[in-house]
């Protein structure tokens, strides 16, 4: 049965269905190897905790509720999990949180062209540009979702509640120097939001903590 789910034909029949919707070959491989983790995590889900198979099938939650979904907390209990895991971060989960954020945030930067700006403005017109990397492809959605989250709360009328729920989390986070206490606020923001945005851009908003906690494990 594993071989079923990760090579032959039913694993073709799964790849034909995704490249009709994806034709980028590298989402397409990337979506394709989600689907294959979850069918497994389906098979073997007995062995797991509800933890661990939610974590495998998150990529799918969006889509269409998993075996054993149950709903999700309270938004203010999911900000009040987060706000107690913050302080219990240890040192290695730091540094992880850190890298992460740095990927998230950093957005590509045009590579300075030498000469006067005339020239330099030609130059850039006359080189094609470079697709993005997967970098800075995943910097402009994370960037994205936070614009969307923040427009939300403009539009619904929680911007107040909104903006008090990033301090209360940025307070919490360890003020040590390690960096993360910006993408705290951005991680609570996205969790107060959570009834508005969609859920992929949640997830992409917490991603940085999602090595240290689970947001699975808020729930």
């Amino acid at each position: 049965m594993v071989n079923a789910f990760t090579s032959g034909f039913r694993v073709s029949q799964t790849k034909l269905a995704i490249t009709k919707h994806l034709t980028d070959e590298e989402q397409a491989a990337a979506a394709l190897e989600s689907a294959q983790v979850v069918a497994l995590a389906i098979l073997v889900r007995e062995e797991m905790s509800q933890g661990e198979f939610a974590a495998h099938y998150r990529p799918f939650a969006s889509v269409l509720p998993g075996p054993g979904y149950t709903l999700p907390s309270p938004i203010d209990r999911q900000i009040a999990l987060f706000m107690e895991f913050l302080p219990t971060i240890d040192e290695a989960a730091k540094a992880e949180i850190a890298a992460v954020a740095k990927v998230l945030a950093d957005s590509a930067k045009p590579a300075p062209v030498p000469g006067s700006a005339g020239a330099a403005a030609a130059a850039a017109s006359a080189v094609p540009t470079a697709p993005p990397t997967p970098e800075q492809r995943v910097a402009e959605l994370y960037s994205s979702a936070w614009k969307t989250a923040i427009e939300l709360a403009h539009s619904s009328g929680r911007t107040i509640s909104f903006r008090g729920s990033q301090d209360l989390a940025e307070q919490a986070a360890p003020h040590d120097g390690s960096g993360i206490v910006g993408v705290a606020g951005v991680a609570a923001g996205g969790i107060f939001m959570r009834d508005l945005l969609p859920i992929e851009q949640v997830l992409i908003l917490y991603e940085p903590f999602a090595g240290a906690f689970a947001y699975e494990s808020l729930i």
